[in-house]
């Protein structure tokens, strides 16, 4: 008996300290947790310090516990984005963008800002924190110099499983991974701005409509080009449609993740609109709609033998609503080392 209360005690005395690594406090049913920084591991001391001060963060912070500090490898970089593990890590390659993350109360959103990171922006990040079921958290993703920053999604990630204790699914990481690299290669055609709103915008319709079959993906993607008055390049478009079938697979809960995607993708408009950019609005369900309605119109005639004056047949009275391009290019977003720009680019794992 004495023997069983003792490992009671000790498993209680483990469950504490695992809510103290996380957990700052709980209020409201309300948890609140610990801000996570991570710091590429090829930084020298100098730069990891510098990392923690421009994330407001003292060296007596991370003394007291009071924020959570993980270094991210190229190895963790790897696993973080599900890459291949069998290819050896190229010797120059280092790890370099930190991160910080503080997740934050439901129905806060996303917000991620970035410091020297010249190809991958806030928005493609807040776009890929969606996609693996973030939705409210506040990021900075930041570098002693100018990186890529295709590496900063793995340190993000990794994070956010520090501060909370959770796990994130291993297939939306790499669905993640390759929504940043399809948005950077469209980046180059239409710009980093347009790139994100139109990745958005048709994940939001393919999780909300949950399209059957990759037609109807297609059909959504020529939509949402169209909509922000921009042609792609039959592969840009392809890589595009790959990409939502992806998404499409991962059913996600529309319901968990509408309020942070309707904010990301509202903001980017807004700041498109801002810059004089031209947005139609979208007519893909309507014209479903319609479809829907002409057919419930061609089966009363058939059947019934009445036609109906447009916008007075019975469809009308009813509540109807109608329902990869290969290795993160070209291994750019595994390691990509020139000059000591970081080259890892998305694992994660627990890294001492």
């Amino acid at each position: 008996m004495l023997k069983r209360k003792n490992l009671l005690a000790l498993a209680m005395a483990g469950l504490l300290i695992l809510e103290a690594n996380t957990m700052v406090l709980a209020k409201n049913n309300d948890v609140v947790y610990k801000e996570a920084i991570s710091l590429g591991a090829n930084l020298t001391a100098a730069q990891k310090l510098q990392m923690l001060n421009d994330f407001g963060v003292t060296q007596k912070d991370v003394n007291d516990g009071k924020v959570s500090v993980i270094e991210i490898t190229n190895e963790d970089i790897r696993e973080q984005l599900g890459m291949d593990k069998s290819k050896p890590i190229p010797k120059d390659s280092v790890s370099i963008s930190s991160s910080c993350v503080q997740v934050e109360p439901k129905g806060t959103g996303i917000s991620v800002k970035t410091n020297h990171l010249t190809e991958v922006t806030g928005d493609m990040l807040s776009n890929a924190l969606i996609t693996c079921g973030i939705t409210d958290a506040k990021v900075e993703a930041n570098a002693p110099y100018d990186v890529t920053g295709t590496a900063a999604l793995a340190g993000i990630l990794k994070g956010f499983e520090s501060s909370t204790g959770k796990e994130l699914p291993l297939e939306n990481r790499e669905v993640a991974r390759n929504e940043i690299n399809t948005t950077k290669n469209l980046a180059n055609s239409v710009g980093a701005d347009k790139a994100s709103a139109i990745v958005s915008e048709a994940k939001k319709e393919v999780v909300k409509e949950k399209p059957e079959n990759k037609e109807a993906i297609q059909q959504i993607v020529n939509e949402t080009v169209n909509n922000y008055n921009v042609t792609l390049k039959p592969q840009e478009e392809q890589q595009l449609v790959n990409l939502m079938e992806q998404v499409r697979k991962l059913n996600l809960n529309y319901k968990d993740i509408k309020e942070s995607l309707n904010k990301l993708s509202n903001n980017m408009k807004d700041q498109l609109i801002k810059a004089g950019v031209t947005i139609k609005e979208s007519g893909f369900f309507e014209k479903i709609w319609k479809e829907i309605k002409g057919f419930i119109h061609w089966l009363d005639l058939k059947f019934n033998g009445e036609e109906y004056e447009d916008g007075s047949d019975t469809a009308d009275t009813a509540d109807v609503t109608p329902v990869d391009t290969g290795e993160v290019e070209n291994q750019s977003m595994s390691y990509s080392s020139e000059n000591n720009k970081e080259n890892s680019t998305l694992p994660l794992k627990n890294s001492k």
